[in-house]
């Protein structure tokens, strides 16, 4: 409702930061189709030795989804604004605290080697930041808006990700921890199913085909 309501210059720029959020999510989802169709290997064979090629040889299309959420940053902030400045303050919280991440899961994958065997070690998720109330958190950033709040951060899960994370690892060896991680990138594959369809319906009910498809490049527009 309030995208049909804007002004058509800003609805171009809300149109654009949108539409490439869509394509950093496929593009996600992807990865983790991609590694889907590789650990099938395991599960018809049991050998861990396939998932830990899997993170080996793939781990190069998860920096580049990375680094496209990365470079949409600023753009999705102030396509946001214009729509929802609540939202678009949770969604600064939600990269900031991302961009944490990625310093610390740089090297969320490491070979390593201990008495003559090989094997890699990975940061798993707890949980802990999934049961962060994001509905709370905007209805926060609403009355912090309202109040005129200059500078508004709230705490969350976010602030102390690290506790959220367990080092685990995987050999050739440890079935049970391959499967750990194939579920995990099965759930992750589901939810980012999930956000893409919700944003293939947001963009198609709230934007014609025109404004979809022939878009100007509105990026410098929302430097700081």
């Amino acid at each position: 409702g309030k995208i049909a309501s804007l002004p058509f210059d800003k609805r171009k720029k809300a149109c654009r930061s949108l539409t490439k959020l869509y394509y950093c999510v496929q593009t996600l989802d992807e990865v983790t189709d991609y590694f889907e169709s590789t650990l099938k290997d395991f599960e018809a064979s049991g050998d861990s030795g396939s998932i830990v090629h899997a993170l080996n040889n793939n781990s190069y299309r998860i920096e580049l989804a990375t680094n496209m959420f990365i470079d949409l940053g600023y753009e999705l902030q102030g396509g946001l604004e214009i729509i929802d400045p609540a939202l678009a303050k949770c969604c600064h919280l939600l990269y900031i605290s991302k961009f944490d991440f990625l310093t610390y899961l740089s090297h969320y994958l490491k070979w390593e080697e201990k008495d003559g065997k090989r094997f890699i070690s990975i940061k798993q998720p707890k949980g802990l930041i999934e049961s962060v109330d994001l509905e709370h958190l905007y209805e926060e950033a609403q009355k912090a808006i309202e109040a005129k709040e200059k500078f508004y951060w709230p705490s969350s899960a976010f602030d102390d990700f690290h506790h959220d994370f367990e080092n685990i690892t995987i050999s050739f060896e440890n079935d049970e921890a391959a499967v750990q991680l194939r579920n995990m990138i099965r759930d992750q594959n589901k939810k980012l199913k999930e956000a893409k369809e919700h944003l293939r319906v947001l963009l198609k009910d709230s934007f014609s085909i025109e404004e979809i498809l022939f878009q100007s490049d509105s990026k410098q527009d929302y430097r700081l």
